[in-house]
């Protein structure tokens, strides 16, 4: 997927207009209509605006990944960095339910022979 439909659907699903969305990044009304239609194309530094706007990767914006967020070297999707999220929230003792339940899915998942 290129750059101007990530873009566009990124400020679709954020519900934007592109006059809204020039305007939080400090730009011309019509930049944004210029980057979704590829007759401009974005500065790095306003590349990594809406990386950060949008809370995505510059490589996923720019169509290189399907995945949302480097992390620690590693890219992770939007599912792992909400898991992590809600995983951080847990007090010790349901960190531990957490954990022991995904052990016991993962060995169901390798031995689904015990479970029939």
């Amino acid at each position: 997927m290129t750059f101007n439909t990530r873009l566009k659907q990124l400020r679709q699903k954020h519900r934007l207009t592109q006059s809204e969305l020039a305007d939080l990044l400090g730009l011309k009304p019509t930049a944004i209509s210029n980057y979704e239609s590829k007759r401009n194309e974005p500065s790095f530094e306003k590349l990594i605006a809406l990386s950060k706007y949008f809370d995505v990767s510059c490589d996923y914006l720019l169509g290189l990944s399907e995945a949302y967020l480097p992390i620690g070297g590693e890219v992770l999707d939007k599912d792992i960095v909400e898991f992590f999220n809600l995983y951080k929230q847990l007090n010790q003792n349901s960190a531990k339910e957490v954990r022991s339940y995904a052990k016991y899915i993962l060995y169901r998942q390798e031995h689904p022979e015990d479970f029939n």
